[in-house]
C-alpha cells in the first residue's frame, strides 16, 4: 500500500516499506497457553483437540417414546401392535443395564440409555401414550416410519479422532464440544502481551489534575484502547519523566511480561530524548522513515523482547501505530477479522502541499467522498474516522483525486483482551 520509488527518497531515510520489514523481523509473536475452556472463546487452537473417549458414549434416544425391537414393529402386517412397558430409561446413572426382549418395550425419554435388544425408539406421539405400572400395563404402538430414533454411541467422535483442529478460531460451538469431551482447558496461541509506555515529564495519568505545562496521557488510553479491541492482551505502564534511569527501570518491568513493548515519546533529536537515551547500547535502531508524520521511529530488541518506539505527538503516535504496530499485532493474533477495511476515497476540493516523500493523513469519510483533516492537534482526533495516504508528488494536489484509505472503526475481535 504504502511502496515509495527509492529514487525520490533522500539516503539517510528509510523507506515505510523497509522499517514494516525491520519490524517484521522481530518476529513479534505469543507462546502458547494453557487456559480454561470459558476463557478460550476467540483464541486459535495451538493443538488439535483429540478424543479420548466415544462421543456420545452410549446408545442413546433422540425421542421420547419407548424402545423396541424393530421386527416387533415395521411392516404394515405389525399394526397396530400392543407391546408390554417393561421398564423405563431415563436420562442419568442408570445401575443396571435394561433389556428389550421380544414382544416388550421400555418406555425412554430423550438422551436416556436406549436398552439392550432395541434397535429403534418410537415417538410417544403415534402411540397410545406413557404408562405407570412397568411390567403390568401394555402400549399400542400405531404407526412407526424408518427413522431409529437412535443417537448411536460414537456417532459423532470415536477414540482418537480429531475433534478440532489446531488452527481454530474458538466459538462457543467449539466450547461446546470441549466441554462434551470433558475438557476443562485447552492450549491456545496465546493473544500476545502489549506493554505500552508513555514517556515526558509533561505526561500524567487520565484522571489526575493538572498543572501548567502538563498534560494527559492520550497515546496510552488511544492505542490501549484499540489493542484491547483487537484481542491482544495489555501491560500499561505508567507514564515515566525524562528521567533515565527511571525509563530503563519501567523498560525492564515491560521486558519482564510482554512479548512486545510499544512506546511513545522520547526519540527525536533533542536534548531530553529520554527513549534514545534509555536505550542507548541496545540492540534498537533509531531511524527515519520517510513519511508525513512519523519520521522519527526505532524498533529492535530489550533484553530479547521487540520493542517498537512510536514518536510522541498523538496524531503522529496514530498514525505511526497504524502504519507499524498494528499490522503486526492483528498478524500475531491471526485474526484477520481485526484487520482494517481498505478503500479508495474521494477527495475534493483540497490542495496539499507538493512533498517528496507520502503523506499519511488523517480524514472524515462520508460516503464516497472524504476531506482531509489538515491538524496535527488533538483536536483532529476528534473528527477523523480513517487514515488517507497522500503519495509523493511534485506540485500540489487538486481536486478531483482519488487515495487508498484505511478506516479506523474496524470489527472487533471476538476476543477483546484483558489487562495483565
Amino acid at each position: 500500500m504504502m511502496s515509495t520509488a527509492v529514487d525520490i527518497v533522500p539516503a539517510p531515510l528509510r523507506t515505510v516499506d523497509q522499517h514494516r520489514c525491520a519490524i517484521g523481523k522481530l518476529r513479534i509473536s505469543a507462546k502458547a497457553r494453557s487456559v480454561p475452556i470459558g476463557d478460550a472463546m476467540g483464541a486459535v487452537l495451538a493443538e488439535d483437540v483429540v478424543a479420548d473417549r466415544a462421543l456420545p458414549a452410549y446408545d442413546n434416544s433422540a425421542v421420547d417414546g419407548f424402545a423396541v425391537r424393530a421386527a416387533d414393529v415395521v411392516g404394515p402386517e405389525c399394526l397396530p401392535v400392543r407391546l408390554l412397558v417393561s421398564a423405563c430409561s431415563v436420562a442419568g446413572r442408570q445401575p443396571a443395564p435394561l433389556y428389550v426382549r421380544s414382544g416388550e418395550s421400555v418406555q425412554v425419554m430423550t438422551g436416556a440409555v436406549v436398552p439392550l435388544g432395541a434397535d429403534m425408539v418410537v415417538p410417544v406421539e403415534v402411540t397410545s401414550g406413557f404408562v405407570e405400572a412397568f411390567g403390568v400395563e401394555e402400549v399400542t404402538i400405531h404407526s412407526v416410519n424408518s427413522k431409529s430414533n437412535v443417537r448411536s454411541r460414537a456417532s459423532d467422535f470415536e477414540v482418537g479422532d480429531v475433534a478440532v483442529r489446531a488452527g481454530t478460531v474458538v466459538t462457543p460451538a467449539q466450547v461446546g464440544v470441549l466441554a462434551a469431551l470433558g475438557r476443562t482447558r485447552v492450549l491456545v496461541e496465546s493473544a500476545p502481551v502489549v506493554a505500552v509506555l508513555s514517556t515526558g515529564s509533561e505526561i500524567r495519568a487520565v484522571g489526575t489534575e493538572l498543572v501548567r505545562g502538563e498534560c494527559h496521557d492520550v497515546n496510552s488510553a488511544m492505542l490501549v484502547a484499540d489493542l484491547l479491541r483487537c484481542g491482544a492482551d495489555v501491560h500499561l505502564e505508567p507514564a515515566v519523566a525524562d528521567d533515565v534511569n527511571a525509563c530503563r527501570a519501567a523498560l525492564a518491568r515491560c521486558a519482564a511480561v510482554a512479548d512486545v513493548i510499544v512506546t511513545t515519546g522520547g526519540i527525536s533529536a533533542g536534548t531530553e530524548e529520554v527513549i534514545r537515551l534509555a536505550l542507548r547500547g541496545q540492540d534498537v535502531e533509531f531511524v527515519s522513515v520517510a513519511v508525513k508524520p512519523g519520521k522519527p521511529q526505532a524498533c529492535g530488541k530489550v533484553e530479547g523482547i521487540p520493542i517498537v518506539c512510536l514518536p510522541g505527538n498523538p496524531v503522529s503516535a496514530l498514525v505511526s501505530y497504524e502504519l507499524f504496530v498494528r499490522p503486526v499485532i492483528v498478524a500475531a493474533l491471526r485474526n484477520p477479522q481485526a484487520g482494517r477495511t481498505m478503500r479508495t476515497v474521494r477527495v475534493d476540493g483540497e490542495t496539499v502541499p507538493a512533498s517528496p516523500i507520502p503523506r499519511v493523513m488523517l480524514g472524515v469519510v462520508d460516503g464516497e467522498s472524504a476531506a482531509i483533516v489538515r491538524s496535527h492537534s488533538v483536536g483532529a482526533l476528534a473528527h477523523a474516522n480513517c487514515v488517507i495516504v497522500i503519495p509523493p508528488s511534485d506540485g500540489g494536489l487538486g481536486p478531483p483525486g482519488e487515495y487508498p484509505a484505511w478506516m479506523l472503526d474496524s470489527v472487533a475481535s471476538t476476543r477483546r483482551g484483558t489487562y495483565i
